[in-house]
Formats: C-alpha cells, structure tokens, sequence
C-alpha cells in the first residue's frame, strides 16, 4: 500500500513538468492504476499467506535544550516511524477481493480507453 501512495505522490509531482495531454491521459488511467496495485498486492498477499498493515512506532529521546534565560536542560522528544507488521489473513476472501478486483480492472481498462480517446481528440497535436 506503501508502494501505492509513493507512486501517487511522484505522479502529482510530474504532473506539473507534464503537457495537457500527458495530464489528461495520467488522469484517465488513475483509477486502473490504483487497482492495478491492489491486485499486486493481494496476489502477492495469497501467494505468501499472510498481508502486511503498517504500524506507527513512537520513539522517545532525550536532547539537550535552552531555555529561555539560556541555560541548559534536557528535552523530551517522541517521533514517529512506520514499519510494517505481518497480520493473518482470510485467504478465501482475498481470493474473493482479487477475483472483484480483477473484474473492476476490465471495466476500467474499457473507460480508460475511452477516456483516453477523448483526450487524443481534445489534444491531436499532441505528441505521443
């Protein structure tokens, strides 16, 4: 899932070195790619028998401060992380999840095309 929101980030980055087209055609293929990780996911979920959740890990240090008449003392500072916990799974229901994903993926695949031919007639100067 991880993988998923890194993508989505880096994408909305280049969306603004992207041309119209570029963020037309990025647009119409998102949600087929969003499914397109989720299917990696569970199947990489089913063939290892078990998923993995993130878990936010606080961390405590202690660091030297000044306060405010300049003299020093010892500040608490808690920051987070995330690792990834392993979590058991239903495998029958992920196999369900995959089997409705991969079925979304189709309908997608068709509106995304469509979408797609929209944006070549909206930008046919475009370069592709």
């Amino acid at each position: 899932m991880r993988f998923a929101f890194v993508i989505i980030c880096i994408s909305s980055v280049l969306a603004g070195c992207a041309t119209p087209y570029e963020r037309c055609t990025s647009e119409a293929t998102k949600d087929l790619r969003v499914v397109q990780d989720l299917i990696t996911e569970t199947e990489q979920n089913i063939e290892r028998g078990y998923a993995f959740e993130q878990e936010v890990v606080p961390s405590t240090r202690f660091e030297w401060c000044v306060s405010r008449n300049d003299r020093f003392h010892l500040c608490r500072d808690t920051r987070f992380s995330t690792r990834d916990k392993p979590v058991a799974i239903d495998l029958e229901a992920e196999r369900e999840k995959l089997q409705g994903l991969r079925e979304k993926r189709v309908d997608l695949a068709a509106r995304s095309q469509d979408d797609i031919s929209a944006c070549q007639q909206q930008f046919p100067d475009a370069e592709r």
